[in-house]
């Protein structure tokens, strides 16, 4: 019997963001708003680097074009008004 780890086959563990880069890239379709930078303000629910819930970022995937477009358009309402109240 192999030691464990030893010529044994590990995979990498992806990030969300690299996830719905490459599930985009393969399926095609509307980009994820991703920026690669996941801080969560918890109080608010909403990631301060792309502006969606944790609902949001794990329903992309699995989400059709118009729910992406939705997505999109909720996280633009919210940097703009985040970007509103720190002028």
């Amino acid at each position: 019997m192999a030691e464990a780890g030893k010529g044994s086959r590990h995979r990498p563990v992806l990030d969300q963001a690299t996830f719905d880069k490459s599930w985009d890239r393969i399926f095609g379709g509307t980009s994820s708003p991703c920026v690669d930078v996941c801080d969560m303000d918890y109080a608010a629910n909403i990631c301060r680097g792309c502006y969606r819930t944790m609902d949001e970022i794990s329903a992309w995937g699995f989400s059709n074009e118009d729910e992406k477009q939705r997505i999109l358009k909720n996280t633009e309402e919210r940097k703009q008004h985040a970007k509103s109240n720190h002028a």
